[in-house]
C-alpha cells in the first residue's frame, strides 16, 4: 500500500481511474479492497479541486443515498407514508416538495442542500462506480471535501514513533494490567470497545468512511466507533492535533500498528493507565482516587462503571457535579451493557445501579 501517491495532474488521475476499474470487483476486508478504497478518495478528493461539478440532479442524489445506505423503495414509502408518492419520485413523475425533503432529511441524515440539487455530489469520472455499495458511501462523504491533503496516503510515511507508547509503561505511577480489577477492566471493555480481544486488528481505510460521513455530517450517528487502540493512538500520539479527516486517518494507521506491534493486553494496560477521565485525572487509579478517595483495588462494580462511562465526555459525565443525573445515567447504561455481554450478573448490575454515585 505504501506505492500509493497523491493524485498531481490528470496523468495521474487517469492511472487511479484504470486502477479503481480494474480492482472494483475486489471481495470487502482484501489488501486489493482496501487499496481501491483508497484510491476512490484520493480522486474523488483530486476531482472536488480540479474538475467542475455541475449540480446535482436531486433523485439521483435521492437514490445513490439509498444504496449507500441499504434502503429500498419501501423504506421511502414508509417515510413519505406513501407508496405511489414513493414511486412517482423515484420514476421522475413527481418532484420533492420542501416537506419531502425535509422528512427525509431528518429520517436518515441525508443533507437537506443535496436533496434540493444546491450541492454537487458526484462527477463523472466517478459516476459509474459511486452508485454501487461501499464505494459509493466513501465518494458521497469524500467529495465533500475541499481540500485532499485530507486524504492523501502518504501523511502515514510522517506519522509519530510507536516508541513513546512503550515509554508510558516506564512512569513510577503505570499500573500493570494484573493490578487493575477484572470488573474495571470489563467495564471498559463493555462501553468502549466490546471487540477489543477478538476483532483481527484496526481498518484504517474503513475508519476513514466512518471519518468521512461523520466530518461532512451526512450522519447524525458516526459510522463505526473509535476503538480503544485507535483512542491510544490519538490520546498519546495526536492529541495536539484538530479534529479532521487526515487526523482521523492517521489514528487508524496508527491503531493498526499498534495493533501489529504490541499483544491486546499490552494495548489495554496502556489505555487504562493513560485515559483521560476528567477534571485532570488520567488513568483508573488516579481517577479512583480522585473521585472516590480510595485505592484503585478497593474499586467496586459500581465506581468501575462510573469511570468507564467518562471517556466520550469527561465533563459532561463526572460523578462530583452539583447534578448527578447524567453521570447516574450512563454509569447504568455501563452497568447494562456488561450484564448484557455476559461480563457480570442481571443482579450485581441491578444492585450496583442502586448504589449512590459517591459515597458520603
Amino acid at each position: 500500500m505504501s506505492d500509493i501517491k497523491p493524485i498531481r495532474n490528470i496523468a495521474d488521475h487517469e492511472a487511479a481511474l484504470a486502477e479503481i476499474e480494474h480492482l472494483f470487483d475486489a471481495q470487502p476486508g482484501t489488501p486489493e479492497a482496501d487499496r481501491l478504497e483508497v484510491l476512490i478518495v484520493l480522486a474523488a478528493a483530486w476531482e472536488s479541486k480540479n474538475v467542475p461539478l455541475a449540480d446535482a440532479d436531486p433523485i439521483d442524489a435521492l437514490t445513490f443515498a439509498m444504496k449507500a445506505q441499504g434502503r429500498s423503495q419501501s423504506d421511502f414509502a414508509t417515510v413519505l407514508k406513501s407508496r405511489s408518492r414513493a414511486s412517482e419520485i423515484l420514476n421522475r413523475r413527481r418532484t420533492l416538495t420542501g416537506d419531502m425533503i425535509d422528512a427525509i432529511s431528518k429520517a436518515w441524515s441525508i443533507p437537506a442542500a443535496a436533496l434540493g440539487g444546491g450541492a454537487a455530489i458526484v462527477s463523472g469520472g466517478l459516476r459509474r462506480w459511486a452508485m454501487t455499495g461501499a464505494a459509493a458511501l466513501v465518494v458521497f462523504a469524500a467529495v465533500g471535501f475541499t481540500a485532499a491533503d485530507g486524504v492523501v496516503w502518504y501523511a502515514s510515511q510522517r506519522l509519530p514513533d510507536l516508541a513513546q507508547v512503550e515509554a508510558i509503561s516506564e512512569q513510577a505511577d503505570f499500573v500493570p494490567l494484573a493490578e487493575i480489577p477484572p470488573h474495571v477492566v470489563k467495564a471498559f471493555l463493555a462501553a468502549e470497545d466490546k471487540d477489543f480481544y477478538s476483532h483481527g486488528g484496526v481498518s484504517a481505510f474503513g475508519v476513514l468512511r466512518a471519518a468521512a460521513l461523520d466530518l461532512t455530517g451526512f450522519g447524525k450517528k458516526r459510522v463505526g466507533g473509535t476503538g480503544i487502540s485507535e483512542q491510544v493512538a490519538k490520546n498519546l500520539l495526536l492529541s495536539g492535533e484538530p479534529r479532521s479527516l487526515s487526523r482521523r486517518l492517521k489514528e487508524a494507521i496508527l491503531a493498526e500498528r499498534l495493533e501489529n506491534t504490541l499483544s491486546k493486553d499490552r494495548i489495554l494496560e496502556i489505555y487504562l493507565n493513560e485515559v483521560y477521565l476528567g477534571d485532570g485525572a488520567h488513568g483508573v487509579a488516579e481517577a479512583t482516587q480522585h473521585y472516590f478517595g480510595k485505592p484503585l483495588s478497593a474499586t467496586t462494580v459500581a465506581e468501575a462503571a462510573v469511570m468507564a462511562g467518562l471517556p466520550k465526555a469527561p465533563n459532561a459525565y463526572r460523578p462530583n457535579l452539583p447534578d448527578h443525573a447524567k453521570a447516574k445515567a450512563r454509569r447504568d447504561w455501563v452497568l447494562d451493557r456488561m450484564a448484557n455481554d455476559g461480563l457480570i450478573t442481571v443482579s450485581a448490575a441491578h444492585m450496583a445501579q442502586a448504589e449512590q454515585l459517591l459515597q458520603e
